[in-house]
């Protein structure tokens, strides 16, 4: 009988440990807005992205913005600083069958990078964003 309180009693702690660090990196989540240009279609427009901290100097991301009157959600993950320094990533688009890259720099918290499209393996740049407070 105590073997088995003892299971509950672990069991709700763990429970308790994942419920709160989840909810701790939400509130510690880091909302960036911007713009994206992208080149080969001459299309820009307005960018969201949430950095969510995983670890010292790493982060989930995902990008918000509307492309050709789409809404989208690219997520992956980031390394690098938020305030000064570089900063690079990679992201999936929602079905993940397209991955982009993103790499630049903060300087005077002002985010300034270039983004490309891995197609067979290799990088082909599609264009430039931008992120701020």
């Amino acid at each position: 009988m105590m073997s088995m309180i003892k299971r509950v009693v672990l069991l709700l702690v763990a429970v308790l440990v994942v419920a709160s660090s989840g909810s701790a990196g939400a509130e510690d989540s880091k909302r960036l807005k911007g713009e994206f240009v992208w080149t080969h279609r001459d299309n820009s427009g307005t960018l969201e992205a949430v950095f969510t901290p995983t670890g010292e100097a790493t982060w989930n991301v995902d990008f918000h913005f509307s492309f050709r009157g789409d809404d989208h959600t690219y997520s992956g993950t980031a390394e690098g600083s938020l305030s000064e320094g570089a900063l690079k990533g990679t992201v999936q688009n929602e079905d993940k069958a397209r991955t982009f890259t993103f790499t630049g720099s903060f300087e005077g918290g002002a985010f300034s990078g270039t983004h490309a499209e891995i197609v067979d393996g290799k990088a082909q740049q599609t264009g430039t964003l931008t992120l701020g407070g």
